[in-house]
């Protein structure tokens, strides 16, 4: 079972990181805070954090003995988006668009 999410990114920060997620699967509504304080749409995405801990993009960890996800997104220089546990191991956020 999945669960619907909505995040902004920030972009004057150009990050977004979420913490303690218990679902392993989310779609994801993905949108741009700009500076102006407008809203945009990037795009509407389904993680499989289980299958992204096993990729190294996401961190997967125990607390009070209950399996936890954190996930960061960064807005990448081409006006894209990757996910990932550092910046310099990502990948685009693309490849899992919602169809």
């Amino acid at each position: 079972m999945s669960v619907n999410r909505r995040w902004n990114l920030n972009e004057a920060q150009g990050r977004y990181a979420a913490t303690n997620i218990v679902e392993p699967l989310i779609l994801l509504d993905l949108g741009l805070k700009r500076t102006s304080g407008q809203t945009v749409k990037i795009g509407r995405y389904r993680l499989d954090l289980e299958s992204l801990t096993a990729l190294g993009v996401v961190t997967r960890r125990e607390v009070s003995s209950n399996r936890v996800f954190d996930v960061q997104i960064y807005r990448d220089q081409d006006g894209g988006c990757s996910l990932g546990v550092r910046r310099d191991h990502t990948l685009p956020i693309s490849q899992f668009e919602a169809k």
